[in-house]
Formats: C-alpha cells, structure tokens, sequence
C-alpha cells in the first residue's frame, strides 16, 4: 500500500510503508536515497521528490523527538490513508515496567520501540488516557442505593394492568412484573432462573447483568392473578435519582463523557461473560440497559434478555459470538448478518437497534472516520490473544484490557480538534 502526504499546496507525495520505515530512522541519506528510475522521473516532476523527502525528514526528525512523535507527525500529514497508520501498545513480556510499541502501516509493524512506563503514559495522555474499567465496576454499584423494593407493588398487579411488552411477555413497568404469554416467555424465566442462580458466586457477573427472576411462590402475587401464566420480576430503581433507558433510546442523548464511559463498560461486560462462560448471543441495544444517576451524571450498563443464553458447557461453541457481533458486526448465523448489515434499510428498526460500539463511536465520529476496519481488526486482535490465553484468567484480563485501551485511544481520535493517529 502506499500513503498520500501533501507536501506542496499542488502536489502530493506517494509513499510506500517501506519508505515510510526508513523515514522513521534517523539515517538521512537512506531515508531520502532514490533508485535509477525514480531519479529519471526526477526530472519531469514539477517538484523534486528528493527534494520533498529530505524535508519531511528533517521535518520528522528535527530537535531529536521520539519515534512516537515521528509517527504522529507523519499521520497528521496523511489525508485518505490517515486511518491505516496505528500502533500497538503491550507490555514486554520480559522486562517489568517496560512496553513495546508497533508502529503500523496498514496492521503490519514497520518498527518496533521498546520504552519505559512514563513514556507509555504521555502516548496515552496524548491519545486520551483510557478509563480505569475497574474503577467503573465499583461505580456501578452506586446505583444499588436506589433499587426498589417493589414486593407491595407486585402484589397488587392483576391481569387488566399488563400494557406493555412483546408477544413472548407482557410487562407492567411501576412494578417491575412480568407475565409470560407462551411457552417462549416461560422457558425464557427458566432460563434467567438458572442464570440469576449461577451468578449469586460471581459478584463480577452479577454486577453486569440483570434478570427476571420468577416468581416461584404464587403468594407473593395478587390471588386474583391468573395460574396459567409463569411471572418474573425485574429490578427497578427510583426514578427520582436514576433514568432507564434502552440504549438506542438514549443514545441521541449521551454526552460525549457518558459515552467515554460506556465504551469501556461494554468491552469489560464481553469480558466478564466471556471469563465466566456466558454467552448472551443478543447484545443489540434493546438488551442494553443504561442507568443514569441524575446527581452525578454518570451512566452504568447493564445487559438484559438472556433468551439465547449459552451457558457452561455449552459456551464453548458459542464463546466468540459476542465479540464477534460487537466489533466485526457479525450475527450468530450468516443470514443474521447479512439481514442486518446489507437487507435491512437505513433508519428502520432492524438497523437502528444493533451494533453498539459502533453506534456510540458513530455518534461522535465528527471526523468521519472509517470505522468498521478498525474496529474490525480489534476484535480480530482480541480473539487471537484469547486463543493464546486459553484458561489463563490472567492473559484472558490482559487481552481485554488490550482491546478496552485500543477502542478508547481509538474514540478519542475522533473528536475533529483531535489531533493524533488511530490505537489499535
């Protein structure tokens, strides 16, 4: 492949990643040395490139700045090829404290640097210092402070006071119950059952995910009820201090902090379920839940609708799916991703609810930045390092933890003031 950096306000400079490389290095002579057939088209370019490369290299190089500086320069100047300069950021698997850097062109290092802790720290200051997604999962318990208790108000729900909900379930939303239709609906509270039971060891899980839990004793419902239907409860929390919202409902309303905070959240649930062998299968924004505390502002995800659940041993066959569908906008099935990606029309329903790491990076995409490649490639990055990691719990965190850097670093670049090179 080749990069186009304009060099003059009539021209532009083509360059191929190898170039690129040598400009990296501090060697002028190579950097800028051209071949036999290059110096003989010298002659007819309007302006010399010799000449151009030896600018930009004194241009990258001047004062003695760092690789990293080097590169950022280099991808500020690119225009249509802008997105295909990266790098990777990892820790040296020798030396603590230490990390190496793959300059990229295209997702192939063209150099790699090893520097020390407090360098990684002005890259990531530079780029946007990613969120502290620890921190976050402790945030997200202060919303349990507003968590109602709705036992009074479930029984008093009789059948006229079903309104809303599908054809599976109907739901009554002061109280937080749910009433299954059919069968589907039933199976689905057995399945949540299951789930809600397997998560009471795993404060991590429980902490991301929230069930209907059936109701299993008929006198905690009003006596009037009808016995033929299965019912759930849902947490509920106090309007007066938090706000629920499926995300695609409240997405046109996030700020761009919210959304900073969200990204990281959604990347570490896909952790969370993948470390303790759950698989949703359905992460589209109806099965997302954002909880706003109106004091602070800040927002907390939840997933919900464990309908397609695999869990235990039947996560293994399943274990990709949800990074799959997250970053590379991937169904379970091949008809789901091509109804969802090339069949269904732009603003219907199908369309507007999937895909939310896209969608929230779209929302603030104010350079218009391709967006599918890149996040395409983590996904890609992430699944590799997972198959290395095996049941390594700590190599399964360290590659999350890769993947939540890389789609932050990545979302701070596209703020337009922004200046910098895509982190992937």
């Amino acid at each position: 492949m080749s990069s186009t950096i304009p060099m003059a306000a009539t021209a532009q400079l083509s360059l191929s990643s190898s170039r690129l490389a040598k400009l990296m290095d501090s060697d002028s002579q190579r950097a800028t040395k051209l071949g036999v057939f290059d110096k003989i088209r010298d002659f007819f370019r309007p302006e010399s490139k010799e000449t151009a490369l030896k600018q930009l290299h004194t241009m990258l190089h001047d004062g003695g700045t760092s690789n990293f500086a080097r590169f950022d320069r280099l991808a500020q100047l690119a225009t249509d090829s802008r997105s295909l300069l990266t790098l990777n950021i990892a820790a040296h698997p020798d030396e603590p404290q230490q990390y190496t850097v793959e300059y990229c062109i295209d997702g192939k290092p063209i150099k790699t640097d090893t520097i020390n802790a407090d360098e990684q720290q002005l890259i990531y200051l530079h780029l946007g210092q990613p969120q502290d997604t620890s921190l976050l999962r402790a945030q997200m318990t202060t919303i349990d402070q507003h968590r109602l208790d709705t036992r009074e108000r479930v029984a008093q729900v009789q059948d006229a006071d079903f309104c809303g909900g599908g054809v599976n379930k109907k739901f009554h939303a002061a109280s937080g119950l749910l009433r299954a239709e059919n069968q589907t609906g039933t199976d689905d509270f057995d399945r949540e059952l299951a789930l809600a039971e397997y998560a009471e060891d795993r404060p991590e899980l429980a902490s991301y995910i929230s069930t209907q839990k059936k109701v299993v004793d008929p006198s905690a419902l009003h006596p009037a009820l009808s016995p033929a239907h299965a019912y759930a409860m849902v947490d509920i929390y106090d309007a007066e201090h938090v706000e629920s919202h499926e995300m695609d409902h409240c997405l046109d309303h996030l700020s761009r902090e919210q959304a900073k905070s969200l990204l990281p959240q959604l990347v570490d649930l896909a952790r969370v379920l993948y470390k303790n062998q759950v698989a949703h299968r359905d992460l589209h924004m109806h099965n997302l839940v954002v909880h706003k505390v109106k004091e602070t502002g800040s927002v907390h995800l939840k997933a919900i609708d464990f309908g397609r659940l695999a869990l235990g041993p039947d996560f293994e066959a399943k274990k990709f799916e949800d990074i799959d569908y997250l970053f590379a906008r991937q169904g379970s099935t091949l008809l789901e991703t091509i109804g969802r990606n090339h069949l269904a029309l732009p603003g219907s329903a199908v369309d507007l609810k999937h895909y939310p790491l896209h969608k929230l990076c779209e929302r603030f995409n104010e350079r218009g930045l391709a967006l599918e490649p890149i996040l395409a490639r983590i996904g890609t990055h992430l699944k590799h390092d997972l198959q290395h990691a095996g049941s390594d719990e700590a190599l399964v965190d360290a590659a999350f933890h890769k993947a939540s850097q890389a789609v932050q670093l990545g979302f701070a670049q596209l703020q337009a003031r922004t200046e910098g090179i895509r982190f992937v």
